[in-house]
């Protein structure tokens, strides 16, 4: 348990006095901070400017939005007019397009109601665009219209001298004695800026794609973004609405202007005024990535920190209720965004929208705010820094009295017979009282633990030592086993120098381990392990205890030695030979290195014939000629019961070669003398690996050598055969797979795949059962029946194919996959066969499929006459068939033809191979298929894989084929493709 540090007198009396003023003031500022009223005084700051800005808003949109869509609900009249004239005219609306007289007498009925509705909507000006030309001698894409400007907005001259016309025929701007402006033109044309015509194309194309009546024009009005009709021209903004005849024809556009000023002008009427600093802005938001581009400014703080700006980005704080802006200079901005009720909620813009926003640093927002916390703050700190002078002052006069006697006993620390000084406070009279009281009983006690422990012959030994002390304090024990000599009394102070002295004498060559110290200590009685263990947990002072640990290293060192070395060889074990070698690799100076592998050949023999006794002293003598050769020049280890490693190192792979077969020549004389006189010799395989050619690291580099070793063991024993790669690559599985090969045989978790068997008309004759191992380590069928032959395992793979094969077979047909006649070809191993028990229980479980069986004779081993028999005499009885596989390729091809007989010879695909373009190969067929013929045989080609290959062998007459070009081994067994069966029934034809 950790020691609870120590505190003064004015501490214990700071605390108290403390606590009580931070609780008093946690339970002021918790009932403002979180009893609701400091919230309630931000969300009211915040919510002031939310109400400006919607009365704003509410404002703005009365003088303009709402007079603008009273104007827009009335422009039927335009439609209306324009109808009664091509009545009139007996004209269509298509007419319009062409028909520049037309669009004059339609331009003159409808301007002057116009005017009118110019003067009661406070707009600055009116337009209207047709869809048609302007003039006779106009181009094609100047448009029909009228576009008037007023300088009095909202006030009525009769006599139109407020007026000026921007756009129309100069005939009607004088029959109404409109003003010409300066930048007048006759019409409206595309211009070099697309985006000045937006105003009028823009409603004219999505009334046009909408394709809705008269009635519904107002759902297509549009409020233009700011733009100049002419370069020079002051912006204007726009509201319009599509001019829809009847019969649905869009004929054009119908609106009112506003220029920015008119419109910044009623943005600053209707501002309301606040407590704090606002500004005002009016824009188009785009809703989906926030940002909002301004239109409309008002206020010098907009000026100051957003002038610039080309768009306005914000984020919502939804807990607030507000957005939330940031200048380009990190000022933090809050912002109340309303939009404009500008399209009457009829969804015309999906993206964008007018808003207005009021906008006010947050920190002129929540001054008021922040000035009742800074006062709640001030008003719980000041009583603190108050109540701590206060204690201070206190706790310095009560505890001056204890500080001089806590310095009295600092000066006698040590003494014994300890006498302190009365101050004449009773309470602190008492305690030095208790102190020289309880001195006295540490002296007693001290004598007294030192007794026991010197009559139990435990030997520990003390010593203390305070930061800044004159003495250090020494129990009687140390002395003795630090060799110091003697003492007569329980303890003693040594000067600090004197005791630093003796420490630096005894304490050399130490062994550390963590806070522990050892050293060894030459005694008179022997070595003597002495263990410090230095105790610094306790501030100022620093505690050391020694005790004997002599019995413990002792036996620590025997327990490390048996982790390291093998009892009965007195070698390396594998664990610390791995960290042997590692460690020599990582370091040696030579150049290679080589690990040996070493297998003693007749270990076992040895154990079964004289016992393991006898084998224990085979095993010793040849680790006696490991060291007799070795010893002092490489790491020697035993690895397992008869195996042993050992690594070389040199600075030439010849110095390493010579040393080996040095070894090799000396084992080769070396002998067991056995009972009776007879000499037994020791006879040993060994394999080796370079460092670093072969490998570079450990566990690869024992592999290796291991594998090499394996191959001397599996061809001729007694010799050394160095690693080589491609031999390693060819039959790494021989090593590897072995696991893997016992675990298939044990569980018989192998999969077959069908390859259909066709005759030449294009009809299933049959399927080979393929065996696919699942195997990690080995490749292919090829590597397992090698494996297998290796560990003479060929009959455990004989009986897996049968049974395996048969079982995937079975589940096939119970699924519906396999018809009734197909025959199945079993590779059978021509060196093995089933045995008599394992041929009744495959006639009890596949009876029913036996008698389609044929079997094939594998050419990988030399055939075996009485197997061969054996196996003709089983398809005989289950009424199956026989066949030669991979004819031509291995020990059995003529001897079987001769003696059994086969119904069908299977043609090796390396024979079938381009067959069409050798002569040779052609002459070996022929030949073969003469032999068939005459002896009733059935040729089947295996392996085709071109249609050149297929159609050569049908004209030779073959009948059943199989290869990829027909179809690849299946999973499962599907339908022969109708292409390839009607391609072989086409070919079999013209033959």
């Amino acid at each position: 348990m950790k020691e609870k540090k120590s505190e003064s007198i004015r501490n214990h009396l700071l605390g108290p006095l403390l606590i009580l003023l931070v609780v008093q003031a946690a339970v002021i500022a918790g009932t403002v901070l979180f009893g609701g009223v400091s919230v309630k005084l931000k969300n009211n700051e915040i919510h002031v400017l939310s109400r400006n800005t919607e009365n704003t808003r509410l404002g703005l949109e009365k003088e303009t939005l709402h007079h603008w869509i009273v104007m827009l609900n009335h422009s039927a009249f335009v439609s209306d007019e324009i109808e009664q004239i091509l009545k009139k005219n007996r004209c269509s609306a298509p007419d319009i397009s062409n028909d520049y007289m037309l669009n004059r007498e339609i331009v003159e009925q409808i301007i002057e109601k116009s005017i009118d509705m110019l003067h009661m909507s406070y707009a600055t000006g009116v337009y209207f665009v047709l869809n048609g030309p302007a003039a006779a001698n106009s181009s094609s894409d100047m448009k029909a219209g009228f576009y008037i400007r007023s300088s009095n907005p909202g006030g009525y001259l009769t006599d139109n001298s407020s007026l000026l016309m921007e756009r129309g025929l100069p005939s009607v701007a004088e029959k109404y004695n409109i003003p010409l402006d300066s930048f007048w033109e006759i019409g409206f044309g595309k211009g070099e800026d697309s985006k000045n015509n937006e105003f009028y194309q823009k409603p004219l194309k999505m009334a046009s794609q909408a394709g809705i009546s008269g009635d519904e024009a107002m759902k297509q009005a549009y409020l233009s973004p700011p733009f100049r009709l002419s370069p020079k021209d002051m912006p204007v903004i726009t509201y319009s609405v599509p001019v829809i005849l009847d019969d649905g024809t869009v004929v054009g556009v119908w609106g009112l202007e506003m220029t920015l000023n008119q419109l910044g002008q009623i943005l600053s009427e209707k501002q309301t005024n606040s407590s704090f600093e606002e500004c005002w802005l009016l824009g188009i938001r785009n809703r989906e990535t926030k940002e909002i581009v301004p239109v409309i400014d008002s206020g010098y703080l907009y000026n100051q920190y957003f002038n610039e700006a080309a768009n306005i980005t914000y984020t919502d704080n939804r807990k607030k209720s507000i957005s939330e802006i940031e200048s380009s200079d990190g000022t933090k901005w809050y912002a109340s965004i309303n939009s404009l009720d500008a399209y009457a909620n009829n969804g015309v813009m999906e993206k964008e929208d007018w808003v207005l926003v009021g906008m006010a640093r947050q920190k002129d927002l929540l001054a008021f705010y922040n000035a009742i916390r800074r006062m709640l703050f001030s008003a719980m700190l000041v009583p603190i820094l108050f109540s701590l002078l206060g204690a201070f002052a206190i706790g310095k006069i009560v505890t001056e009295p204890i500080r001089r006697l806590a310095g009295e006993l600092k000066g006698k620390s040590g003494n014994r017979g300890l006498a302190l000084k009365r101050v004449h406070i009773r309470e602190i009279d008492d305690l030095t009282e208790t102190i020289e009281q309880l001195s006295r009983d540490v002296e007693q006690s001290a004598s007294k633990i030192s007794s026991i422990l010197r009559h139990a012959n435990v030997m520990i030994g003390v010593f203390e030592y305070a930061d800044g002390a004159d003495q250090v304090f020494c129990s009687q024990s140390l002395f003795e086993m630090l060799g110091w000599g003697t003492i007569e009394e329980p303890y003693r102070y040594l000067e600090v120098e004197r005791f630093e002295m003796l420490m630096d004498q005894t304490f050399t060559g130490v062994r550390i381990k963590g806070d522990r110290v050892f050293q060894s200590l030459e005694m008179e009685g022997g070595t003597r392990w002495v263990q410090v263990i230095i105790d610094e947990s306790k501030a100022g002072t620093t505690l050391g205890v020694c005790s004997d640990v002599t019995a413990d290293v002792q036996e620590k060192e025997k327990l490390e030695w048996e982790r390291n070395f093998d009892l009965l060889t007195e070698l390396y074990n594998r664990r610390a030979f791995r960290e042997q070698v590692e460690f020599v690799m990582r370091t040696q100076k030579e150049k290679y290195g080589a690990v040996i592998m070493w297998d003693l050949d007749n270990l076992k023999y040895i154990n079964d014939t004289y016992g393991h006794d006898e084998g224990d002293r085979y095993l010793i003598l040849f680790a006696d000629c490991l060291k007799n050769s070795f010893a002092g020049r490489g790491i020697l280890a035993r690895y397992s019961g008869d195996e042993f490693v050992t690594y070389l190192h040199g600075d030439s792979k010849e110095k390493i070669r010579k040393d080996v077969c040095d070894f090799v020549k000396y084992i080769q004389k070396a002998a067991l003398n056995m009972e009776g006189g007879y000499m037994l010799p020791v006879r040993v395989s060994g394999g080796l690996s370079w460092y670093p050619d072969d490998a570079a690291e450990f566990e690869t580099l024992f592999n290796y050598a291991d594998f090499a070793m394996y191959m001397v063991k599996h061809s001729v024993k007694g010799n050394v055969r160095e690693f080589d790669l491609d031999e390693y690559t060819h039959n790494s599985y021989m090593l590897t797979g072995s696991e893997e090969l016992n675990r298939m045989l044990e569980t018989r978790d192998v999969s077959f795949v069908f390859q259909p068997i066709v005759t030449r008309e294009g009809s299933i004759y049959g399927y080979e059962l393929l065996m696919r191992p699942h195997f990690t380590n080995l490749r292919g069928i090829g590597e397992v029946l090698n494996l297998a032959r290796s560990q003479a395992k060929l009959p455990q793979i004989e009986s897996l194919t049968w049974f395996a094969g048969l079982k995937a077979a079975a589940a096939e047909l119970e699924k519906g996959h396999l018809g009734e006649t197909e025959k199945l070809f079993i590779n059978s191993i021509a060196s093995v066969c089933i045995t008599e028990d394992e041929q009744a229980e495959l006639e009890h479980n596949f009876n029913g499929l036996l008698s389609r069986i044929v079997i094939e004779m594998t050419e990988g081993e030399p055939a075996s006459r009485e197997l061969m028999e054996r196996k003709m005499d089983m398809a005989r009885k289950w009424r199956g068939q026989t066949a030669v596989d991979d004819f031509g390729t291995g020990y059995n091809s003529e001897s079987v033809l001769l003696h059994m007989r086969p119904e069908i010879v299977k043609v090796d695909m390396s024979l079938v191979r381009q067959i069409h373009k050798d002569t040779k190969r052609q002459m070996i067929l022929k030949n073969l298929l003469d032999f068939a013929s005459s002896n009733e045989i059935c040729v089947l080609a295996e392996g085709v894989e071109t249609e050149e290959e297929l159609v050569f062998l049908l004209n030779c007459g073959i009948y059943l084929f199989q290869g990829y070009y027909i179809a690849r081994p299946q999973i499962e067994i599907r339908p022969l493709d109708p292409y390839i069966a009607g391609k072989m029934k086409e070919l079999a034809g013209k033959t």
